[in-house]
């Protein structure tokens, strides 16, 4: 009797231990199926929401309204006032979010550079690209590796915020071909004093176009004075064009890194994403202009190369100056995060993957 009752009593725990392991399977089969997909979704759709908020650029516009209503750009030498005030109105007037703007940026940029050059477009469907960019961030990662000659081998080379190229120093590590400068107003205002009519603000010549973001209304000034500047005495040919971008794609850069930045921030901090701005003070959060020049570049090129983006302990904030810090205002691992998905899951992008354009191939040289 007793080893029978030992022997029943190993029965029913068998019997219970595999009760439990088949529930639990349907369980977790059932969370999988039925559960995880709607709290991801759900999940996306808040950090979207929440990314479409965007303090920084609200203070921006309602500034750039007040220096219209108020005539402040009266400071504008005469030369160039009325220049700054329709270019003014003209980005205000445009100010919105819409994704597809990714499939007008060869309208927007390529075209007004070619027409420059004298390059004439027979494409019917104007949307003919660069066959290859190369896009060279300023990291001081540049100086451990010798890509230049890659670099100058691409159609278009951009290269951001003045950074230097070509001399002795650094032409075996970023070469020294550059094709289009893009440069954010607030380093153009440094080169441009804003009490002038003259400007000195095309650091790789008169026949390199300029892409600038407005960082102020404000700027508009400097715009108007760098784009009539030319560093030729005999101004012979008219100088490249300092083309402004477009509203809509700072939006959407906009949103596509705060996304990015609220994921890693909940992801990391176990916090809800509404927590962010404790962590992030939103009225200055920005993306960087690497990060712009990049997705400009994916729209109006077929193939990327991205060169001189990422860190190392040993090296530099840029390659070309003694910084070692980075600017708060930018969360470069929220950035990064965004160019592995650029590589290997564009399709996954979010504002992007719903907007209609299909993202070239992008590779990241580190």
């Amino acid at each position: 009797m007793k080893r029978h009752g030992s022997h029943t009593a190993c029965s029913i725990i068998l019997f219970v231990a595999v009760f439990l392991v088949i529930s639990l399977r349907c369980s977790l089969r059932h969370s999988a199926l039925g559960t995880a997909a709607p709290d991801n979704a759900d999940n996306d759709a808040l950090l979207m929401e929440l990314a479409a908020v965007d303090p920084a650029a609200a203070a921006v516009i309602q500034a750039a309204e007040k220096l219209l209503e108020g005539n402040h750009l009266s400071r504008a030498p005469q030369v160039h006032r009325d220049v700054a005030v329709r270019g003014l109105r003209d980005w205000l007037g445009r100010q919105r979010f819409d994704p597809r703007v990714m499939s007008e940026l060869v309208d927007l940029i390529k075209r007004p550079i070619d027409r420059h050059s004298g390059i004439r477009d027979d494409n019917v469907d104007g949307t003919k690209k660069y066959a290859s960019c190369a896009v060279v961030g300023n990291s001081g990662i540049l100086l451990a590796s010798e890509h230049g000659d890659l670099i100058d081998g691409h159609e278009l080379v951009v290269r951001i915020n003045n950074a230097p190229a070509g001399d002795a120093r650094y032409a075996r590590h970023v070469g020294v071909k550059t094709g289009l400068a893009f440069v954010n107003s607030n380093v153009m205002s440094r080169w441009c004093a804003a009490g002038r009519a003259d400007c000195y603000c095309r650091a790789y010549g008169d026949a390199v176009p300029i892409l600038t973001y407005m960082c102020s209304g404000a700027h508009f000034v400097e715009h108007a004075a760098c784009n009539a500047s030319s560093v030729s005495s005999s101004g012979a040919d008219a100088p490249a064009p300092v083309i402004v971008t477009d509203p809509r794609l700072d939006a959407l850069c906009a949103r596509i890194v705060k996304y990015y930045s609220l994921r890693r921030f909940a992801r990391e901090t176990g916090r809800p994403a509404e927590e962010w701005g404790r962590q992030h003070e939103e009225g200055m959060f920005h993306y960087s202009s690497g990060m712009q020049a990049v997705v400009a570049a994916a729209g109006v090129c077929d193939r990327v190369s991205v060169f001189g983006f990422g860190k190392d302990a040993a090296a530099r904030h840029h390659y070309h100056t003694l910084q070692k810090g980075e600017l708060d205002l930018h969360d470069y691992e929220a950035e990064y995060e965004f160019y592995r998905d650029l590589e290997n899951r564009p399709q996954e992008i979010p504002f992007l993957r719903d907007s209609g354009f299909r993202l070239p191939p992008v590779v990241f040289y580190r």
